[in-house]
């Protein structure tokens, strides 16, 4: 069967002008399709920007026919095998080393990504809500760079802990002074305690009490201090007193070489208070000790005590920490002179 092609009457009938012409429309339509598969791209690379016009249909065919060298950490935005479009614009960016820490964990990283977050992506390192990244996700990377990330971990334990029990001392004034008496046991309380933990990196950094729940109360320890103090006299009993003072005491008689007053005088012998001078009365200053007070002299330089004492006299020379005893004989007063004694503040 003949085709149109093979029929000879087409052929005697094409004449030469015709062939040319046949001829000469596949040639343009072969110059238009190779116009239309040529592309002219843009190739960023190592500082530079390069214009290419190329055939190549992807970008790894393309950085293949100029020669360009990719590492495996570089990254080439678009992607390797992205189709190449006319106008498209390439650029390689070149991996750079960082020091990456993950939870006190160094490695050293070579990449080419712009930013930490674009980093931990493509590592595919999963941050935590209280997990900690320095920089912060949005920096930008840049070689010799440190990455650390701090691992946080919060943990809730519970506990049962003892509550201390307390010991109040109570003042009894009728008890000797320094003797102490427990009245009341003391017994530890118990508490259960819910407690966060923060770790970072494994390591505890702080602990916080969320609840306490009291299980047994405490019970408080109560001791008595007795505060009545005694001192020992020179008739063997004990007398309680409430201070005592170390004063310079001097010795007076009711004659006229201490008082000025002989006898037949109406004041001869009568004291501030209006009573008759006696052994045990003795002049003091009332700002200082009061009239009235009772006292009890004791002896610092191994001498007899004056004993047992009543305020009840003053003396334009007593004033302040001073004392005037009075003694009946007038030589027994010189010889007691001036000397320190204790004097002690009887209840």
């Amino acid at each position: 069967m003949e085709t149109f092609f093979s029929n000879k009457a087409f052929w005697r009938n094409l004449n030469k002008k015709h062939f040319i012409a046949i001829v000469s429309v596949g040639l343009l339509m072969m110059a238009l399709g190779f116009t239309t598969m040529r592309k002219e791209v843009v190739v960023a690379y190592d500082g530079n920007e390069v214009k290419v016009s190329t055939f190549a249909t992807t970008v790894q065919n393309l950085l293949e026919e100029q020669g360009i060298e990719v590492g495996e950490e570089d990254k080439v935005v678009p992607g390797i095998n992205e189709r190449l479009q006319k106008g498209t614009r390439i650029v390689i960016h070149r991996a750079f080393e960082i020091q990456l820490v993950d939870g006190g964990e160094e490695n050293i990283i070579l990449t080419a990504e712009n930013t930490v977050e674009d980093l931990l992506n493509i590592l595919e390192i999963k941050i935590n809500e209280d997990d900690k990244v320095e920089p912060t996700l949005e920096a930008s990377l840049n070689p010799g760079d440190t990455v650390k990330i701090t691992r946080v971990k919060r943990e809730i334990i519970t506990e049962n802990q003892e509550i201390a029990f307390q010991t109040t001392v109570k003042h009894n004034d009728a008890m000797d002074y320094g003797k102490t008496e427990r009245v009341q046991e003391g017994k530890s309380g118990r508490k259960e305690v819910e407690i966060e933990i923060l770790y970072e990196n494994g390591e505890e950094i702080a602990r916080e009490v969320i609840v306490e729940n009291i299980i047994e109360e405490p019970v408080n320890e109560i001791i008595e201090k007795g505060t009545a103090r005694m001192v020992a006299t020179s008739r063997g009993d004990n007398r309680r007193y409430t201070d005592v003072i170390v004063m310079e005491a001097s010795a007076y008689t009711a004659g006229y070489e201490s008082t000025g007053k002989n006898p037949g005088d109406p004041y001869y012998g009568v004291t501030r208070s209006g009573t008759r001078v006696r052994p045990g009365v003795v002049a003091v200053d009332p700002k200082v000790i009061p009239l009235g007070t009772k006292l009890y002299i004791e002896s610092m330089d191994r001498t007899g005590d004056y004993g047992v004492a009543s305020a009840e006299d003053t003396g334009g020379a007593i004033k302040g920490n001073k004392i005037d005893l009075y003694f009946e004989d007038v030589n027994e007063a010189l010889r007691f002179g001036r000397r320190k004694v204790k004097v002690y503040i009887l209840e």
